[in-house]
């Protein structure tokens, strides 16, 4: 029973790098006008398209998602910090958490990349016949009940807080 479980997790993992590598290569235009423009690395692109996803977040759930170590984490936030592309703020309830988002500046940076990300994911569209179309549809429909189900499970937990 556990091999056909590690069989799936392992075919899985393979489906999941695949996406990756297409999400980074959908990306790559997009990171190459923002880095050419603002000199910023592939590491803080990172960090600015996961604060566009999340609005806010702490430093460990940054570091989480990102999987590095929090210092690491701390040191890109401080160079984005000093370009004005991301802000540092203390919790309401709590001062010793800190939460970091976009400033405006940083919003217009993913707004950009995301454009581009759009443009070039419609054009393969051309590419792709309606029943393909479909197969893709479904099988994100089928990724996004398993994360609605693990949510559930981990009590609307997110997987950077886990």
């Amino acid at each position: 029973m556990d091999s056909r479980r590690d069989e799936k997790t392992e075919k899985f993992n393979i489906y999941l790098n695949k996406i990756y590598d297409f999400v980074g290569e959908l990306l790559s235009d997009g990171a190459v006008i923002i880095e050419n423009e603002d000199n910023l690395t592939m590491s803080q692109l990172r960090v600015l398209l996961l604060l566009k996803m999340n609005q806010k977040m702490k430093m460990t759930q940054i570091a989480s998602a990102l999987n590095i170590h929090v210092s690491t984490a701390t040191g890109l936030l401080d160079r984005l910090i000093s370009k004005k592309l991301v802000i540092r703020e203390s919790g309401e309830d709590d001062r010793r958490v800190i939460y970091c988002s976009l400033t405006e500046d940083g919003l217009k940076i993913t707004d950009t990349i995301w454009h581009v990300v759009v443009e070039n994911a419609q054009f393969l569209s051309e590419f792709i016949t309606p029943d393909e179309l479909d197969i893709i549809g479904d099988s994100i429909d089928i990724i996004q009940r398993a994360w609605a189900k693990r949510k559930e499970k981990l009590g609307g937990m997110l997987s950077s807080q886990t």
